[in-house]
């Protein structure tokens, strides 16, 4: 299987490096996983409350703001592919597998993420949630994505999204 170090992954996304993100996948730890199924959180205060990724995190999305989530179990399909208009960022406690492809493509590529890598998803590419089993997956999103929010006038924005 390809690994996303791979020539090939080079049009859907790159490994990043030099971000210190050991607090956050400390923290990413002691999240729940489910015993079947796969569960997601587009947004948890356990990840944000680690200081040391903040201005890191800031970068990523060149000073805008960002939102950390995961998700975590099972899942042996790429049946749903998605894409958040922005890149997103993963990175699994374990190994795990992503599958992505563009728009315009028919085929849907694999690529095996190792465990501990900073991976970015560009905002173009469509991808499944991670791929194999007891996974636990960090997701960064920009801000508000799969949330609601609420907005300086004070109004609530509702997400439909629901997973």
């Amino acid at each position: 299987m390809k690994t996303v170090f791979d020539q090939a992954f080079l049009p859907y996304g790159r490994s990043v490096t030099g971000v210190p993100i050991d607090e956050v996948m400390r923290a990413l730890a002691g999240l729940p996983a489910p015993e079947e199924g796969m569960t997601y959180s587009p947004r948890e205060d356990a990840l944000h409350a680690c200081l040391e990724f903040e201005p890191y995190g800031e970068r990523l999305y060149a000073d805008m703001p960002y939102q950390l989530g995961y998700c975590a179990g099972e899942n042996e399909s790429a049946d749903t592919m998605v894409r958040h208009g922005g890149s997103a960022f993963v990175c699994g406690e374990s190994e795990f597998t992503l599958a992505v492809r563009h728009r315009w493509e028919s085929e849907t590529e694999q690529f095996t993420v190792p465990a501990g890598q900073l991976t970015e998803i560009y905002g173009d590419t469509l991808r499944s949630a991670p791929l194999g089993r007891g996974f636990r997956v960090l997701v960064i999103l920009p801000f508000a994505t799969n949330t609601d929010w609420q907005g300086a006038d004070g109004a609530i924005f509702r997400n439909t999204w629901k997973g």
